[in-house]
């Protein structure tokens, strides 16, 4: 089966050697593991008809050490209508996950509108900057969302929407204005229910951490009273930052295409620095909100040490720059086989949950 991630979301480096080179940058930093936040993204929920998470899964989550989940779902199924009521079973449904993992000890971000700035409604595409997709509507969707599920104790923040893209707009400059409209617009409806948790907001263009500052020219103008914005952006380590390609020869032999530049194991550590120049320049926080990388280094062959030191060199840089970072992913839908996933695959453990678990 043939993988693509932006399709799916639309519709030997050993535990040893991990270890090591963890333990001996976190003491080079002063970052400890337990001040580190590394979580996961369980999908599903944002598919039509909706993957629900079962509670096989989230057990085993919780027993590989996970703690903090970004829990993605769809803007059309929590409001069906622009501007109308909230829909009772998938609202229903999507806390009967956030309530499962209470009881494992887990704590929440909210993703309820994984819908990359669109809205699809009786058969067209609505977006922000459109003139019908207003920034109104939006906050009018986060002041029911956040009065709705404020009372649940195991969620610590809400991300308002997963990688705004593709917006009308003669420049960068007023596609990436139009999502900050209604970025400033959620965060004042959110506020105005006395809600005090942290508000993640992403970056305009698939949320890019290495495109974030040519994306987001004045991003960092949103005002949030309670100051508590967290900045999410993205990074994937394969060609072309899609998390869509497989191979770590193939990756090698095609190149970093975001840079134009070889693509080695340190290919997330370049793309995640102009994010962390960022946010230090307008003394921000921030953190990875999804990345991902293989399994597999050559088609047909076993090993996976490349793709391995690729994820291993990344959370670790996010760890000294104080950058929590939430792995992608799991998901009933992504299955067992997506290349990218930490699902169980016929007996076997995924191998990115050696690196990862050096940071649970």
């Amino acid at each position: 089966m043939v993988f693509s991630r932006r399709h799916i979301l639309a519709g030997g480096v050993g535990t040893a050697f991990a270890a090591l080179v963890g333990r001996q940058r976190a003491r080079a930093s002063g970052t400890t593991a337990s001040s580190f936040i590394c979580g996961i993204n369980c999908s599903g929920l944002e598919d039509t008809p909706p993957g629900i998470p079962t509670a096989e899964m989230l057990h085993y989550y919780a027993a590989q050490g996970v703690r903090h989940i970004r829990l993605p779902g769809l803007w059309e199924h929590f409001q069906p209508v622009p501007g109308g009521d909230l829909d009772d079973e998938y609202c229903r449904i999507y806390r009967s996950v956030i309530e499962q993992c209470r009881l494992l000890k887990i704590s929440i971000t909210c993703d309820p509108c994984h819908n990359y700035g669109h809205y699809r409604y009786q058969g067209q595409d609505l977006c922000f900057g459109d003139g019908h997709l207003t920034a109104e509507l939006f906050a009018d969707f986060w002041g029911k969302f956040a009065h709705r599920f404020g009372n649940l104790s195991n969620i610590t923040g809400w991300d308002l929407m997963g990688e705004p893209s593709n917006l009308p707009g003669p420049s960068v400059a007023a596609q990436s204005g139009a999502w900050q409209a209604a970025a400033q617009a959620a965060i004042t409806a959110i506020r105005k229910t006395g809600d005090k948790r942290q508000i993640w907001v992403e970056g305009y263009g698939h949320s890019s951490a290495q495109a974030w500052p040519v994306n987001n020219p004045s991003l960092h103008l949103l005002h949030d009273p309670a100051r508590k914005l967290v900045f999410s952006a993205h990074c994937y380590l394969d060609r072309d930052n899609s998390g869509s390609h497989y191979y770590w020869d193939e990756e090698v032999a095609a190149g970093d295409l975001v840079s134009g530049s070889p693509l080695t194991t340190n290919v997330g550590v370049e793309r995640i620095r102009p994010f962390v120049e960022w946010l230090r320049t307008h003394g921000l926080g921030g953190n990875i909100g999804e990345c991902g990388a293989g399994r597999q280094d050559r088609a047909g062959a076993e090993g996976d040490t490349e793709w391995l030191a690729a994820l291993e060199t990344t959370i670790s840089f996010c760890r000294a720059n104080n950058l929590p970072l939430y792995y992608w992913g799991t998901g009933r839908d992504l299955g067992p086989t997506y290349p990218y996933g930490l699902e169980v695959d016929h007996g076997r453990t995924a191998p990115q949950w050696q690196v990862l678990k050096q940071y649970l």
